[in-house]
């Protein structure tokens, strides 16, 4: 991908040049005409990075230094316009943005993103370091992780000449390149000697998801026709393998585990609406997927109906039905069957339990009225009913239904002043899974205010309660109560002082609490309840950003980020506590403040030179040392120079 934009891109500035040698020959003629017009702006400079400690104070940059390039480019000579934005700052982050079409007959754009992610590397530690055998295996001390990823699209449109008849291709392309850390359980696995292990795993993967379709409009219908492919292919380490002493019927052998599998799948869609004016509106769409396992040879296949009818009696109100069915219908093989890489006589054949196959419906009606020019009420109401196949296999409930109830308004007190509300009811009777709440209500409220001209203001507050009662564990039914409490707060204040300067501050506040009966073993595999063990995670973020315009060929920005945040969750059971409390390696508490300064100088002739600078700071606060969280520090400089024709 990289190597076709700058192939396109070089190809286009070769024939800029011609471009602008003719536009000159030319004179008034060619700008008169409107015929053709073009553009290009080239920029370049150099990125200077310095890191200290953890790479996470940077998480998503690529912290080498590197030379920075972009290219933008317009050409219209009609009937042909193309276009094209590439941003590179190193080999593993770049974006580039590829536009063509002729007339509205032919139409091209291709999109790529590509960045890298810094992963951590979780040390394992050994709980009991007093045994004469160690329960830990750890074999990437010191190693750096990191995935770069790309994400790509293509889309392709051919329209038929003075008939609404197009015809259409889409590709759509992730690909992650790059190392992680892979955690297992070594030893001899789950039957007895339990070792945890850690080592590095190489990845290589793939997905790619084509579709071709047609649409045309057919009087007052519009009808789209589409077949999709989609792979997964994974290369590197796709499988891993290791040695494990004898265990359970399993002899000791060099087995494989970790088994990233290929998968494949097609989707047939059709979609029908009718025209989008008048008061009454309809719209339909029934597709069929196809997913297999190549490994395994599980497969599944989906049905998928929905259906949407918008009816306006009045021009004030409007009501939305919507109803969607769904069929997924999930196969696996009974077993599966392993073989020793030592010793290839030497097999094992695992038993599968069978796949949860399940229908579901789903309807929905929702009501907006207008009641004046100033408020809009909005009331919603949906119920959802799933039934399950194989369902105690995995002890899951046969049936889950779910209906859910919102009422919104929106009213516009003043023209500076504007009010949103909103409330939502949501009951489940028997939920699938423990986290998942038997009631919940959420309230949401936002305001915008600008009490004078250079002030703007926004407050918005949200909260989330759920209770579950009953909670289903296998081997005790004396686990009962769950609680979930969500707080949100967003704030912001943007005031213009200057003509030429304007300041933003804000804030957001994020609180997460849960409540929990846990069930656990002890080491005589006797099941126990910790009750009602709380889970809480708090965030707070504090930011204030300036610009400034001190003259009309320099641009300056100015702001600071500054993030805190802490979790952590308690135990009282005397199992989880000794040699080591399993709750000390969720407590933690961080601070992360990003600094940055950026400014533009204009020269003349259309060019500028650019310098920005951002400094990060990751503190550990805690100093945890069952966490894995380091302290880093990071600097980014960035000098562009940059010229337009």
């Amino acid at each position: 991908m990289k190597r076709i934009f700058l192939i396109v891109t070089l190809v286009l500035i070769f024939f800029h040049g011609s471009l602008f040698a003719e536009e000159t020959g030319m004179g008034d003629t060619a700008e008169e005409s409107g015929k053709i017009n073009s553009s290009l702006t080239l920029s370049g400079g150099f990125r200077f990075i310095d890191l200290s400690g953890s790479a996470q104070v940077g998480e998503y940059e690529y912290l080498h230094n590197s030379i920075v390039l972009g290219v933008e480019t317009q050409l219209i000579m009609l009937p042909h316009r193309m276009h094209i934005d590439l941003n590179v700052n190193n080999g593993k982050d770049y974006a580039g943005d590829l536009s063509y079409s002729y007339k509205d007959i032919l139409s091209f754009r291709g999109l790529n993103t590509t960045l890298y992610h810094n992963l951590d590397n979780i040390t394992l530690i050994d709980l009991d370091p007093a045994t004469a055998s160690p329960r830990v295996d750890v074999r990437d001390a010191g190693e750096e992780y990191g995935i770069k990823t790309s994400l790509s699209s293509f889309f392709f449109r051919l329209k038929a000449p003075d008939f609404p008849l197009h015809g259409y291709v889409e590709e759509g392309l992730v690909e992650k390149d790059g190392t992680q850390q892979q955690r297992f359980m070594s030893g001899a696995a789950y039957f007895n000697e339990q070792v945890r292990a850690s080592r590095s795993r190489d990845i290589n993967w793939k997905t790619e998801d084509i579709v071709i379709g047609a649409n045309s409009h057919l009087g007052p219908v519009e009808v789209d026709i589409s077949h999709s492919e989609k792979r997964f292919r994974a290369g590197g380490d796709d499988i891993l393998y290791d040695s494990y002493s004898a265990g359970g019927t399993r002899t000791a052998g060099v087995y494989p585990h970790n088994l990233i599998p290929e998968l494949k799948g097609s989707t047939n869609t059709i979609r029908l609406h009718t025209s989008y004016t008048g008061r009454l509106v309809a719209s339909a769409t029934l597709s069929n997927t196809s997913r297999e396992n190549s490994d395994s040879e599980a497969k599944a296949d989906y049905v998928t109906g929905s259906g949407e009818v918008t009816w306006m009696p009045i021009e004030k109100l409007t009501f939305f039905f919507n109803y969607r069915y769904n069929d997924r219908d999930v196969d696996n093989p009974e077993s599966v069957t392993i073989t020793d890489g030592s010793d290839p006589s030497n097999k094992y054949t695992y038993s599968v339990k069978p796949s949860v196959s399940s229908v579901s419906n789903t309807f929905s009606g929702t009501a907006r009225y207008r009641a004046s020019k100033n408020l809009t009420l909005k009331a919603k109401f949906s119920y959802d009913n799933i039934r399950r196949k194989n369902a105690e296999e995995w002890d899951l409930p046969e049936k889950t239904s779910t209906s859910k109830a919102s009422a919104s308004a929106d009213l516009k007190l003043r023209r500076n002043l504007n009010l949103k509300a909103g409330y939502t009811h949501k009951s489940t009777d028997n939920p699938s899974t423990n986290i998942e709440p038997d009631t919940s209500d959420e309230g949401e409220f936002s305001v915008s205010w600008m009490p004078v001209q250079k002030v703007n203001t926004f407050l918005s507050y949200k909260i989330k309660d759920g209770e579950r009662d009953e909670l289903h564990y296998i081997d005790t039914e004396a686990a009962d109560k769950r609680n979930v409490n969500q707080n949100r707060i967003l704030g912001s204040v943007t005031i213009l002082p200057l003509k030429d300067l304007s300041l933003t501050a804000s804030y957001f506040y994020l609180n997460d609490k849960t409540q929990q009966d846990i069930e656990y073993h002890n080491t005589a595999g006797t099941p126990n309840i910790d009750p009602y063990v709380p889970y809480k995670n708090t965030s707070h973020n504090y930011s204030i950003y300036a610009m400034y315009i001190p003259v009309e060929r320099v641009h300056l920005n100015a702001g600071v980020s500054n993030t805190r945040s802490s979790g952590s969750f308690h135990v009282e059971d005397i199992n989880l506590t000794q040699p080591v409390a399993i709750d000390s390696f969720s407590e933690m508490k961080t601070e992360k403040t990003v600094y940055s300064i950026s400014g533009e100088y204009m020269f003349m002739q259309n060019s500028s030179l650019m310098i920005e600078y951002l400094h990060g700071k990751l503190d550990d606060i805690l100093d945890n040392p069952n966490d894995d969280i380091e302290d880093g520090r990071g600097h980014r400089l960035i000098l562009t120079f940059l010229k337009k024709w």
